[in-house]
């Protein structure tokens, strides 16, 4: 298991957004919430590496526009990787096997999903972002409370993931991530293959749905709405299974 390549030599971008939700503390963690609180159908958001990016904010606010509720635990703890941090190897190892991995965040994540089943939210999926994508995958794949994840340009992805996955999955791809035809099947051969769905943004980079955007161009920013509208049409049919 292991980053992309583009996950290490790929900086964010410098960008401003005011968020529209708002940020809540539970058990000392913070998590940003927005979208219609006692919506029906609600989404726990995993972000990239780089944590609370304007991009994040801004890609969650979009998806809870189609009604559903949107939150965003901050696993990293308010302290999210970097490029320079990205070119040491002791934090990307400290990174990959403890802060990183699914046993370090799994419970910040039932907890998220605890907040939206307490507001009234009675059906859960969950979008995950380049790293962020493996923390969806593993909780699908383990009884969370979860019913579909969303996997934007994904990183860290294992075969295994996907094999043990619970529910119906949307693969969004990237020019810099493996097509993944190979993991896709395992979920298409799935009862739920018949509600999960792939496509490709073959002019994108890894990262573009999130920090590493660049949302001043509208070729991206149409792409990105199309990585909104898919995911939330997703979420739409899926959660109300």
């Amino acid at each position: 298991m292991s980053f992309i390549s583009a996950c290490c030599n790929t900086p964010p971008v410098q960008a401003e957004y005011t968020p529209t939700g708002e940020t809540v503390e539970h058990a000392g963690l913070k998590y940003y919430i927005v979208g219609d609180k006692g919506a029906s159908q609600g989404v726990v958001f995993c972000y990239d590496i780089f944590g609370l990016h304007p991009h994040a904010y801004q890609v969650a606010d979009k998806i809870s526009l189609s009604g559903l509720r949107v939150i965003v635990p901050d696993f990293l703890r308010g302290n999210p990787l970097t490029m320079a941090s990205l070119s040491d190897p002791s934090v990307l190892h400290d990174f990959k096997t403890r802060r990183g991995a699914w046993d370090y965040n799994r419970e910040m994540f039932k907890a998220a999903v605890a907040i939206l089943h307490n507001e009234g939210t009675a059906s859960i999926g969950a979008v995950g972002f380049c790293w962020g994508a493996k923390l969806a995958i593993c909780a699908l794949g383990e009884d969370c409370g979860i019913k579909s994840v969303s996997l934007v340009h994904p990183s860290m992805m294992e075969l295994k993931d996907f094999e043990q996955a619970q529910g119906p999955v949307l693969l969004l791809t990237s020019n810099d991530e493996p097509e993944m035809n190979e993991e896709f099947a395992v979920i298409k051969a799935k009862p739920v293959g018949k509600l999960s769905y792939q496509e490709r943004f073959p002019d994108r980079i890894h990262g573009f749905c999130a920090a590493r955007g660049d949302f001043a161009d509208p070729a991206v920013v149409k792409d990105v709405n199309r990585v909104v509208q898919l995911t939330a049409g997703f979420f739409k049919e899926t959660l109300a299974e």
